[in-house]
């Protein structure tokens, strides 16, 4: 369990510290906007580079893509760089208190329970892992769109 936006902030670096670590081959990030994550730090970054070295995959959904724009131009950089391992999705539910807030990989889950107050758990047990993954994949197949493209071409 944690509680606090330090709390949380942590549990995003270490996820992402694991993650390049080991390789992980899959991961699912979720928010109504990541406006409050910890995307633009500089650590957070070249965690994500050194994850992306290694070949996985990302799959990221959100509400709005606009926060992440204005407030982590570092991550909107290393997105457009890695484009190839990304697939970003806007999610369709008009209700955004039931978006999951979350960072999930099939080792190792955070999830905030009250974004509000930044209170949440972070679990590598099956029993956490595996419910929450079958509500992202859930939430991609049937309540998400392509969205928030790398480059826009133009004619």
């Amino acid at each position: 369990r944690f509680e606090g936006r330090a709390a949380f902030d942590g549990q995003v670096l270490h996820f992402l510290q694991q993650a390049a670590a080991q390789g992980w081959s899959q991961i699912i990030v979720a928010d109504a906007d990541f406006a409050d994550w910890p995307w633009g730090s500089a650590a957070a970054v070249e965690l994500l580079h050194q994850w992306a070295r290694h070949g996985g995959q990302m799959t990221v959904l959100a509400y709005r893509f606009e926060s992440l724009v204005q407030r982590h131009p570092r991550w909107v950089q290393w997105r457009k760089t890695w484009d190839h391992r990304l697939q970003c999705r806007r999610l369709l539910s008009r209700d955004v208190s039931q978006v999951p807030s979350a960072l999930w990989s099939p080792h190792w889950a955070v999830q905030r329970i009250d974004v509000a107050r930044c209170v949440g758990v972070a679990s590598a047990e099956r029993s956490a892992i595996v419910p929450l993954g079958e509500q992202l994949q859930e939430w991609i197949r049937s309540a998400s769109t392509p969205a928030f493209a790398a480059t826009v071409l133009g004619l």
